[in-house]
């Protein structure tokens, strides 16, 4: 017995070291084949600190524990974190990860994780970094000691701890939320059949669409209960519980998930609670201040259903029925309420057949401190050719909603009263059938008010009346104020029903005066230090224009502030169509002198906005030019050592950064500026080129008379010759300058040879001996003077020409011609590489363009395929006669459908492939 105990304890005691030791024999092999499986198989970078395992944990399963683990995004997701967790656990079954096949997963748990889901404006998500199978094979990945097994899930367990979710899709406009998620999923997966449990909570939910919060800090709480059957992927849910905020939902029925075939669903949904205070929660504003101590009365009845399947092209139908009864609500400190609230709508979407469905506001009325609101409104055919018949009626006084409802630093009052009716169809305004349209009625506004701290600054409206008809919407008067700044606006919108309804183009025609415009005020600033004055500025950002406004003004402005600008006097019109901002004979005073711009700003293509534009100056201060505009400082620094008026006629084109700049190198243009009088107080190439002649001729450097040509192209300014005179000096100057300030000058010089010093005189004459030229001194100097380097640190190379008898007048022509010569030769050159690069553009675009409308053929033909196999299918599983005939009906439907499907994918991909043509065809014109 004896050595039986020491046998058993030895057992043990081996046994015992097995599940010590083990872990952290395969500890070094799993981080190895984790770390370098993860990233060989996504675009980004993944880590994580440490990894544990343990037997004893979970026994008799296996523990495996990743901490600090985080995914962080690359090239335009550079340091974007995709998903951060505090640990990312894992239970499973020993013995099959010894064999290293088949994995048994018993429990995920996920602690602390932060997910960054974002969507930039072309449509790229950052949690698209999975590789493609050729970028693996590509990096010829050694996997023979590093291959991951088949995974087998036996989950009990899923759990998500206090997590953190937000998503940011830029391209639409949208974000949403979860602060402190939570998250369980119980059940046993092994079986066919099982009971699942699902609880979740979470303390703050945001919903953010077009910068409007639609849901503000709302909490969830979830238990669903599901009967499963797993092996038929079959789900009946009883015992469920959605809650948000105070509204409580219960959800019955079932619903299955087959494999390759549509989702089924049968569902209904109901309030647990009748009181009217639950659904009085939804609202943010009430919500968030004291709602424990509203005083409600009222009844709630909310219920509606989820029926149908769910696949391509196909979705359940949706009903939806919200009643409220004689309801209440007043907050305790508020002297006011809100009375006799009634509302009964009813919403019915047809999956289906989407023309089918309805949306019926049959009533929605409440009193807000004895201020009556009242609103009908009812829609069917929304598809086809939308239908709608609705009322609004008000008379509102908005100081005294300060009275009923807590409003929190802001200030709101003055007097809204409006009636308006609506019924009628679409096509009666399309068919410009207005005499059959009803919508009539008057929006009034006097002495509006309002004081938020999303605003910059006070906005008023002094008055404002709004008449409405079928045919247009006519703002008879509108006399605002924001800040420092006034608007007065009159005109029609027309077509405001097809914009409204169908997303149609928007067309108007306003008068917009001003006395004062701060854009600098209006400004969103950021935020800003309580002890510590921000002088940084806030940079501007891409603007994009609607494609759907065609809306013209006629605008006189008496002032505004711009950035460092201040206009004066500003007259013209501003058309905003296509996506363009069209400004036509636009003149205006400012930088000392006069402006007229003509031109457009185009975003077509969002991601790549350019502006073209004429400009007309006339004496502009060129001091005041060059601290307003920062593109000056890159184009011509020299201009911050002048003083003087300019004036200029200049054309260009150039893409814009996000920043609202010039993308310098894009920039083509050209035009020719002129001044009478401009002083040079500094000039690092004359103060070299005085040394390297030791004179004192260019002492006081004035130049009277300037005339200069010049054009932008490939990043550098071309200037043709042009003459200057200093005293008895006369220089012609002709060259280039980049806008990396590069500078590559010639310049031609007469002097009278006294100006010259005599030890630069002996230098130039003895580098002419030097060649073999003898050179005999005249009363006037020739000079060839090379101007290379930087505007910073320039170099001078002056040479002496050989002595002449002609006069200063031909010496200067004759160097005018030749520099002609040579500055056209490099405008040629650089316009033959940018036709060349434009040809290419062209093609690549052609290119584009035939593979957009190609993998558009072959999905359409694939929609095709599949509408007629499901027709060929209803017709074959059609057992009798009635059968037969319903499916003939049904078939020729999803026939239709499925042509209307593909032919919508071949005419998007055709307006695709288009805009792909015509951008590139107009980089192509910018280029030659």
């Amino acid at each position: 017995m004896k050595k039986f105990f020491k046998v058993f304890f030895l057992i043990i005691f081996f046994f015992i070291a097995i599940l010590l030791v083990a872990p952290f024999v395969f500890k070094g092999k799993i981080m190895e084949v984790a770390k370098t499986q993860i990233n060989n198989n996504i675009n980004a970078k993944a880590d994580f600190s440490n990894l544990k395992l343990s037997f004893f944990k979970s026994f008799p399963n296996l523990s495996i524990e990743l901490t600090g683990l985080s995914v962080i995004g690359i090239d335009d997701f550079e340091n974007d974190t995709l998903v951060a967790f505090k640990a990312f656990g894992v239970t499973a079954d020993p013995i099959s990860a010894i064999k290293g096949e088949n994995i048994q997963i018993k429990e995920i748990i996920l602690d602390g994780p932060v997910l960054h889901g974002k969507v930039l404006e072309d449509g790229r998500a950052n949690w698209d970094i999975a590789k493609t199978t050729d970028e693996v094979e590509e990096e010829e990945v050694d996997t023979t000691s590093s291959e991951i097994p088949d995974l087998k899930i036996e989950l009990k367990r899923f759990a998500i701890l206090n997590a953190d979710i937000e998503y940011d899709d830029q391209s639409s406009g949208m974000m949403a939320s979860l602060d402190n998620f939570n998250f369980e999923l119980k059940g046993d997966f092994t079986k066919d059949f099982s009971e699942l449990e699902i609880n979740s909570k979470t303390d703050a939910l945001n919903f953010v669409m077009d910068n409007m919060s639609y849901v503000k800090d709302a909490t969830l709480d979830i238990v669903i209960n599901i009967a499963a059957d797993l092996l038929n992927s079959k789900y009946e849910l009883k015992e469920n519980e959605f809650s948000i905020n105070a509204l409580t939902l219960g959800i019955d029925g079932v619903f299955s998930m087959p494999e390759d075939m549509p989702m089924d669903f049968d569902l209904t949904f109901y309030t647990k609670q009748t009181e009217f205070k639950t659904l009085l929660s939804m609202v943010p504003a009430i919500y968030m201040k004291d709602f424990a101590d509203v005083q409600t009365k009222g009844q709630l009845k909310l219920d509606g259903f989820v029926k149908g399947k769910y696949a391509e092209g196909i979705m359940p139908n949706v009903g939806l029925e919200l009643a409220v009864n004689d309801a209440m609500f007043k907050y305790p400190d508020l002297p006011k309420s809100v009375e006799n609230i009634g509302v009964d709508v009813n919403l019915n979407f047809d999956g289906t057949d989407n023309d089918n469905t309805t949306i019926d506001v049959n009533k929605f009325h409440l009193e807000i401190a004895d201020n009556p609101i009242d609103l009908t409104l009812n829609l069917k055919t929304p598809m086809s050719d939308p239908s709608i018949v609705g009322n609004l009626t008000c008379n509102i006084d908005m100081a005294s909603l300060a009275d009923a409802v807590p409003i929190e630093d802001t200030e709101i009052k003055g007097a809204i009263n409006a009636n308006l009716d609506m019924m009628g169809t679409l096509s009666m305004i399309e068919e410009e059938r207005y005499e059959d349209f009803k919508a009539d009625g008057q929006v009034v506004v006097d002495n509006f008010l309002f004081n938020s701290p999303d605003l910059p600054k006070a906005f008023e409206l002094k008055h404002t009346e709004v008449l409405f008809s079928p045919k247009f919407v006519e703002i008879a008067a509108l006399d605002a104020k924001l800040g420092k700044s006034d608007f007065q606006f009159t005109g029609k919108l027309e077509n405001f029903i097809p914009y409204a309804m169908a997303d149609q183009t928007l067309e108007g025609s306003f008068i917009f005066t001003s006395s004062l415009l701060d854009l600098n005020e209006l400004m969103p600033a950021g935020e800003e230090e309580v002890e510590v004055e921000d002088t940084t500025e806030t940079p501007m950002t891409v603007v994009e224009v609607p494609s759907n406004l065609d809306i013209t003004l006629y605008s006189n402005l008496n002032k505004i502030y711009f950035d460092k600008l201040e206009i004066d006097n500003a007259k013209g019109t501003i058309a905003i169509r296509d996506s363009r901002i069209l400004l036509d004979g636009l003149q205006l005073s400012t930088l000392g002198g006069s402006m007229q711009v003509d031109g457009e700003y185009n975003t077509v293509d969002i991601s790549a906005p350019m502006v073209d534009l004429g400009l007309k100056l006339t004496d502009i201060n060129i001091p005041s030019a060059y601290s307003a505009f920062n593109s000056i400082e890159k184009l011509a620094p020299v201009a911050k050592n002048l003083n003087g008026n300019v004036s200029a006629g200049i054309e260009f084109t150039s893409f814009l950064d996000s920043t609202m700049s010039p993308i310098l190198n894009t920039l083509v243009g050209g035009g020719s500026l002129s001044t009478k009088t401009v002083e040079v107080t500094k000039s690092n190439t004359i103060s070299k080129l005085t040394s390297a002649l030791n004179t004192k001729a260019f002492d006081d450097l004035s130049l009277k008379d300037v005339d200069v040509d010049f054009e932008i192209r490939n990043g550098r300014v071309y200037v043709d010759p042009f003459d200057i005179k200093l005293g008895k000096t006369t220089m012609v100057i002709a060259g280039d300058q980049g806008i990396d300030q590069t500078l590559n000058y010639s310049i031609n010089m007469v002097m009278p040879r006294t100006g010259l010093g005599e030890s630069a005189m002996s230098s130039l004459t003895s580098a002419l001996t030097s060649q073999g030229i003898n050179y005999e001194p005249s009363e006037n100097v020739n000079l060839d003077v090379a101007v290379g380097g930087t505007f910073l640190d320039p170099t001078v190379k002056p040479n002496l020409k050989k002595s002449s008898s002609r006069s200063v007048e031909q010496i200067k022509n004759d160097a005018i011609n030749t520099a002609k010569v040579e500055v056209e030769k490099k405008k040629e050159e650089v316009k033959a590489q940018a036709s060349a690069q434009a040809e290419k553009i062209l093609q690549d675009a052609e290119k584009e363009a035939e593979k957009i409308k190609a993998l558009a053929k072959e999905a359409a033909d694939a929609v095709r395929k599949e509408s007629n196999d499901n027709a060929d299918k209803l017709v074959e599983e059609a057992k009798n006669p009635i059968a037969k005939k319903a499916a003939e009906v049904a078939v020729d439907k999803v026939r239709k459908q499925g042509e209307e499907k593909a032919q919508k994918i071949e005419d998007e991909a055709a307006k695709k492939a288009e805009a792909v043509l015509q951008r590139a065809q107009e980089e192509a014109d910018r280029l030659k």
